[in-house]
């Protein structure tokens, strides 16, 4: 199969994730009318890429057929596009929204050791192998993994780039906060890429026998090298994603005029 015919034929639309990308972009139109460029690019990168990795034909191969796209889909839900949409929040409605009903919640959920925790667990129960099997064979277990990974991806990120200033963690304490993350992932992706390839190739079971021939034969990638891939994208790219954020916070605070207290 040519890749332009894959391309054009193999879309996998989630109603779902449609649904749920047409709420977020009309909530941002009604309470952000007067945000900067920068901050809309940075919003609807991210819903861009929200629907890319659910409903192109990279959703098509990461459900059933490369776990290594299925990976990159992971990491883009929990990593990437939590802090894209957190740039189009109103910080004035969040403040008043902390100050409802959602305020004992949000002190619990949104401080840095439990955002932290939920964070890594989004990272690690999703990819525990009979639940990763569950997924794909059930379209509301799917949907709801989508929910998940960017919901816990935002009380995550909070902590670093919460639209509040004064909710969020001082620089170094940040860059801390962040590379201490890179290391769970990176055990997670080394555990992974070390791990027989049975573990999760089993569930990789799609229908179309063209994509197969084209991912196998055209492609040249085997069960063994796709599960290898996985757990190296889970641990180098994701890491990568700390570290540039780390770099960025740390640029910042260095470049920061010095006062003199005298």
């Amino acid at each position: 199969m040519k890749i332009s015919a894959f391309i054009t034929g193999y879309w996998h639309f989630n109603l779902f994730a449609l649904i749920l990308a047409g709420i977020l972009v009309v909530f941002h139109l009604v309470t952000s009318k007067n945000f900067s460029k920068s901050k809309q690019i940075l919003f609807y990168s991210g819903i861009v890429l929200l629907l890319l990795v659910t409903n192109s034909p990279l959703s098509f191969l990461a459900h059933g057929y490369l776990f290594s796209i299925h990976m990159i889909a992971h990491i883009t839900l929990l990593l990437i596009v939590p802090p894209m949409l957190l740039a189009g929040m109103n910080p004035v409605l969040l403040e008043k929204l902390h100050q409802s009903v959602f305020r004992k919640t949000g002190e619990i959920l949104f401080t840095a050791p439990v955002a932290w925790l939920l964070g890594m667990a989004a990272m690690y129960i999703w990819h525990i192998p009979a639940l990763f099997g569950a997924l794909e064979h059930s379209p509301v277990l799917h949907d709801l993994e989508i929910l998940s990974l960017l919901i816990l991806g935002i009380i995550f990120i909070w902590p670093v780039y919460s639209p509040i200033p004064w909710k969020r963690l001082e620089p170094l304490q940040s860059a801390l906060y962040l590379f201490i993350a890179c290391t769970g992932c990176t055990v997670l992706g080394i555990l992974i890429t070390f791990a027989p390839p049975s573990l999760y190739i089993p569930y990789m079971h799609g229908q179309s026998s063209a994509v197969w021939e084209m991912v196998r034969n055209d492609w040249g990638i085997t069960p063994a090298a796709d599960q290898q891939a996985g757990g190296l994208i889970m641990w180098v790219p994701a890491c990568l994603i700390y570290v540039t954020n780390i770099m960025l916070i740390l640029a910042g605070f260095f470049n920061q005029p010095y006062t003199s207290e005298d």
